[in-house]
């Protein structure tokens, strides 16, 4: 049986605003760092100022993701019952194969949730697992080409 959708968000949430919290007061520094004039460039080959600006940049998307993600988990759409039980976002999902696990697709993937001695992972559905796992009902085979060679998987139930 699977873990209770609403706790499983709810632990999901909690890891993302802890991570945004972290992951501006990080971006606060770059930001800094890629705008102080000890950073400016001496001569051209010094690139410092430049790969400051790449990593404060970078840094930003991935608070806009977490923003949206954490939005997104506040919502009911996170914890709504499916209409039609196929995977899909907001679908968590047991699978079984070389590794038996549970996993939670969401939007935007990483994360996962410690839940009677069961970890649940969060995918996106641009992961390679979450792709070939969109659509699927109960009982549907999928595989999924890994760098470790074609893992085959079963879908074997969907909340």
């Amino acid at each position: 049986m699977l873990p209770d959708k609403k706790q499983v968000v709810s632990i999901l949430l909690q890891q993302v605003q802890t991570e945004l919290e972290g992951m501006e007061s990080i971006a606060e520094a770059s930001r800094d760092e890629a705008t102080n004039s000890e950073t400016k460039a001496e001569g051209k080959y010094d690139t410092r100022a430049t790969e400051a600006s790449y990593l404060a940049r970078g840094q930003a998307w991935r608070i806009i993701e977490l923003r949206k993600l954490a939005g997104w988990l506040d919502s009911d759409q996170a914890t709504k019952t499916l209409e039609e039980p196929v995977v899909q976002v907001g679908a968590l999902v047991r699978i079984e194969g070389k590794r038996n696990e549970i996993v939670y697709l969401s939007p935007i993937g990483g994360g996962k949730a410690v839940i009677n001695g069961e970890t649940i992972r969060s995918i996106s559905p641009s992961s390679p697992l979450g792709s070939a796992m969109i659509e699927l009902e109960n009982g549907d085979p999928f595989e999924v080409d890994s760098p470790r060679g074609r893992l085959d998987y079963v879908v074997l139930e969907i909340s």
